[in-house]
């Protein structure tokens, strides 16, 4: 049976930059022994551990006792607790703060609390985990619906890290400091925050970094070239905080396309290098792109693709079978793609086509527009045959929106009714999950 080592860096080498202090492999290694010796003994552990570090010692610590990872996108006590007592020998634990509680009840309560004091339990050699072993179960957001679980062995993230490694854009001889706006226990997180370092020379900040404000206080932190890890939700964000300098951080956004006006605007604005990286949840990152230099996306040299009229199929040994990809793209040659969009992100108005992703892009891009979105009423079982829209926008009134879009759009697709609100209901991760939003538009209608 093969194993892979969870860290394979020097004990003296920095892991983790916490609460203004340096936290070595070594003492990480530690804290992962410590922590598996207060875990529940069953098969299965749902983390809802929201300090970053804390959830990093616990997700590693449940690998060594042969565990798994349970990482639901609904992080409140009730979801859990129904997820745990579904999925049977399941234990929920948590560090005293669970997103979203909703009650106080002891039938939601987590069945182990954690205290990790890091770096409390001196230093240690790292672990080996055999690669057959299921680490961790990752459900979708539920942005198009029910969540649903995709397994990953310890073996597929243990040769994913390092595939990141390899595409990350710089020297990879040069450590580097990590900031994060999206958490570890997504799944894009987990991959760019969480194994990443185990593999490279990089310190993980892990202090808070969900506000602009917060962002830019840990870049300052950081010493040497830095990384963000971040969303097109939270760049733009950036964008309009004042006195918001990110020069010399290279960027990494996902989870939505990135605006090319945001794009253009965080480089020139913020002076950062920016890329981007598309990835599913049944398999991860998948392909990169520098979206200034060439919109085309390249997929990752590990992968066996077959594309054919339009669609992508992936492959490879960790994959226990054939992923087609739901969106569909473009050949461009030498491994280089356009994305189209997904067949169901297609609206057609009027005998007329357009991408909901694309207009949402448009509507995002207006002066003055914080966030918004663009739907189809029927989507939703509610009346209209015309496109419709939510956006934020402070200042700006719903005839102000739409005369902006008519001089950007077609008719057909400007969108009637508008709706203004104070903010949309994104998760951690910037996604709308359709349950929350169907609550926001019967809220409206």
């Amino acid at each position: 049976m093969t194993r892979s080592t969870i860290v394979t860096r020097p004990a003296h080498e920095p892991f983790a930059r916490h609460n203004g202090g340096i936290i070595t492999v070594g003492q990480f290694n530690a804290d992962v022994l410590a922590c598996a010796q207060m875990l529940p003994a069953t098969a299965n552990i749902i983390n809802l551990v929201a300090d970053r570090y804390a959830f990093t010692v616990s997700f590693f610590a449940a690998l060594t006792r042969g565990q798994t990872n349970l990482l639901p996108a609904s992080r409140d006590l009730v979801s859990a607790r129904l997820l745990a007592n579904q999925t049977g020998d399941c234990s929920v634990i948590a560090d005293g703060e669970p997103a979203n509680r909703t009650t106080q009840s002891t039938e939601c309560a987590p069945d182990c609390v954690l205290s990790i004091s890091p770096a409390g339990a001196g230093s240690a050699a790292s672990v080996d985990i055999p690669d057959a072993q299921l680490a961790a179960i990752a459900y979708t957001s539920g942005s198009t619906g029910v969540p649903q679980p995709h397994h990953k062995t310890w073996g597929m993230l243990a040769q994913w890290r390092h595939v990141h490694w390899r595409h990350l854009p710089g020297d990879q001889s040069t450590p580097r400091s990590m900031v994060a706006t999206v958490p570890s226990w997504h799944m894009y997180g987990l991959e760019w925050v969480m194994l990443l370092p185990t593999v490279a020379p990089i310190t993980v900040h892990h202090g808070p970094a969900f506000y602009p404000r917060d962002v830019i206080s840990a870049v300052e932190e950081c010493t040497g070239e830095t990384v963000l890890i971040s969303t097109p939700v939270h760049l733009r964000a950036l964008t309009r905080a004042t006195a918001a300098h990110l020069a010399g951080v290279t960027v990494i956004s996902a989870t939505a396309p990135l605006d090319p006006v945001l794009a253009e605007t965080i480089e020139s604005q913020l002076h950062a290098s920016v890329f981007e990286i598309y990835g599913c949840y049944e398999v991860g990152s998948l392909a990169w792109r520098a979206p200034l230099k060439d919109a085309a996306w390249r997929f990752f040299d590990c992968f066996d693709l077959h594309f054919d009229q339009g669609e992508i199929s992936i492959e490879h040994p960790a994959l226990h079978h054939k992923v087609t990809l739901a969106d569909r793209f473009e050949a461009l040659g030498e491994n280089k793609y356009g994305l189209v969009g997904r067949a169901s992100d297609i609206v057609k108005v009027g005998g007329k086509r357009a991408s909901l992703a694309n207009l949402n892009t448009t509507l995002t891009s207006l002066e003055g527009v914080v966030d918004g979105v663009f739907y189809q009423p029927q989507d939703f079982d509610l009346p209209g045959d015309r496109l419709a829209a939510v956006a934020v926008a402070p200042g700006l009134t719903t005839q102000q929106i739409r005369a902006m879009l008519a001089r950007k759009l077609d008719s057909a697709f400007v969108p009637r009714p508008i709706y203004l609100v104070s903010e949309l209901p994104r998760d951690a991760t910037s996604k709308l999950k359709q349950r929350n939003f169907a609550q926001l538009l019967r809220s409206l209608t």
